[in-house]
């Protein structure tokens, strides 16, 4: 199935999000040392090499695939206890899938956040989901 750029957006917001929440669980566990091929510098444009992009892609489908889950999950929660808890594991698990791919959930976040400035970065991210499907 091929996404669309606003359906790859809006689902790399909603996840964006997710995972964002999750960034001081990742960072505590010291993975997040996989640092090549990726600079962000706050105010420069992002420079991503083909092979984080496809590290990246990697991880938006395994964050893809538990947030999927979780949806499903979700709508059997018995009480919002149970829905906040499904909710915490997600995250952690996120964190984990984006760390277990070769890149920091901020590269992450960064990636997708960068997507939405540089319309090329978008195409080679697009390209690179495709490719990985």
């Amino acid at each position: 199935m091929k996404m669309t750029r606003s359906q790859l957006f809006a689902a790399l917001m909603m996840i964006t999000l997710l995972v964002a929440t999750g960034t001081g669980f990742a960072q505590q566990g010291g993975a997040g040392a996989a640092g090549g091929g990726y600079q962000a510098p706050p105010s420069a444009p992002m420079n991503v090499d083909d092979n984080t992009v496809s590290r990246f892609a990697d991880a938006f489908l395994a964050v893809q695939e538990i947030s999927d889950d979780l949806t499903e999950k979700m709508a059997e929660a018995e009480n919002a206890e149970s829905a906040q808890s499904m909710q915490s594991e997600a995250r952690q698990d996120m964190a984990q899938a984006v760390e277990d791919n070769g890149i920091s959930v901020k590269q992450y976040n960064d990636i997708a956040s960068g997507m939405q400035r540089n319309p090329q970065l978008a195409e080679r991210v697009q390209a690179a989901i495709e490719e990985a499907r």
